[in-house]
């Protein structure tokens, strides 16, 4: 019995797709990738230039979906200028059928007019978002954003710490890409931003 076993096994081995492929559960992202078809939560809140921005009128384009503050010093600028990278290496055809929007999880200070001014100054060309707390908040939280207070005397007397998800969210309004890292390597999250776009 035990020569059977044996003698089958070595059998398996050679057939295909006997033994479960190695490579069958990498993923075709750089990013983290999204299980399955899952719907990005819909919402809408208040631009930078004071209009209602939805994220339900964005169907038929790909969504870049970022979460910043105007006063952050460390990881939200990175986010920022590796976004700004990526704009810039997209064709003009390309540009127009994504959506880069960031939204502030600061709608306490970040108010439409200083996003204004601080989207001028770093020469950003997308939308950013705000609103007041009870809008703002459970967005954050149901995209797992959940910012921390804390004492920051330097700053107006509060700052934030804050997981730094950004999404690629596709034509179609489903989740399929999240980075985690602040520092996105614009090469790798182009890459991903392409192949969600060619979906």
């Amino acid at each position: 019995m035990k020569h059977l076993t044996a003698l089958l096994l070595s059998i398996c081995l050679l057939l295909p797709g006997c033994l479960q492929d190695d490579t069958s559960d990498e993923s075709t992202y750089n990013g983290d990738e999204f299980e399955g078809e899952q719907r990005a939560p819909i919402f809408s809140v208040e631009s930078m230039d004071g209009e209602l921005w939805y994220m339900e009128e964005q169907r038929g384009k790909v969504v870049v979906l970022a979460f910043i503050y105007t006063r952050c010093e460390d990881t939200c600028p990175l986010i920022s200028a590796s976004i700004k990278n990526v704009t810039a290496q997209l064709s003009a055809d390309e540009n127009a059928n994504v959506s880069f929007v960031s939204m502030t999880i600061d709608p306490w200070y970040d108010s439409p007019s200083v996003l204004q001014n601080w989207t001028a100054n770093h020469s950003y060309d997308w939308v950013h978002l705000t609103g007041n707390p009870e809008t703002i908040n459970p967005i954050l939280d149901i995209y797992d954003v959940d910012p921390v207070h804390y004492e920051d005397h330097s700053h107006e007397g509060y700052g934030f710490n804050h997981p730094q998800p950004t999404f690629i969210i596709d034509a179609e309004g489903f989740l399929r890409v999240v980075w985690t890292d602040p520092e996105l390597p614009p090469d790798l999250f182009l890459e991903d931003l392409r192949a969600v776009m060619a979906l």
